[in-house]
C-alpha cells in the first residue's frame, strides 16, 4: 500500500512539474506598471491571494496610475531610464496604456520577469 501511494505521489509531482514548464514557457505580451505624476515607475502592491482575479491582484500605491504596457520581446531592451523618458511615458499614458507607444526609435516596453527576476 505504501509503495502504491509513493508511486502515485511521484506520478502526481511529475505531472505537476510538466504543467509548470508549459505555463512558464508561455510569454505574456502585456503587463501593468504604476506611474507617478512625473512619469516615474513606482512598484505595485500585489496580493497573491487574489491571483484568481487576473490583472486585478496588483494595485498602485498612493498618487500613481495603473498603466498597461507591452512586455519587451526576447532580445529587445526598453529605452534607458531618463527624465525625458519619464516625461514621455507620462504624456503617452493619458489613455491608460503605453502599448504601441514609442520613445524615439524604441518601443516603450518593460522587461519580461518571473517573480521579480528578468528572464
Amino acid at each position: 500500500m505504501r509503495k502504491l501511494m509513493l508511486a502515485a505521489a511521484i506520478g502526481f509531482l511529475a505531472m505537476a512539474g510538466a504543467g509548470t514548464g508549459v505555463a512558464e514557457s508561455q510569454r505574456q505580451e502585456t503587463t501593468y506598471v504604476c506611474l507617478d505624476p512625473g512619469g516615474a515607475n513606482r512598484g505595485a502592491i500585489c496580493d497573491r491571494t487574489l491571483n484568481t482575479r487576473g490583472d486585478n491582484f496588483c494595485r498602485c500605491p498612493g498618487n500613481t496610475d495603473k498603466v498597461k504596457v507591452s512586455v519587451c520581446a526576447p532580445g529587445e531592451t526598453p529605452p534607458a531610464q531618463s527624465h525625458a523618458y519619464e516625461l514621455a511615458m507620462h504624456r503617452a499614458s493619458s489613455d491608460g496604456s503605453l502599448v504601441g507607444d514609442r520613445f524615439g526609435e524604441q518601443r516603450m516596453c518593460v522587461r519580461d520577469t518571473v517573480n521579480g527576476r528578468t528572464r
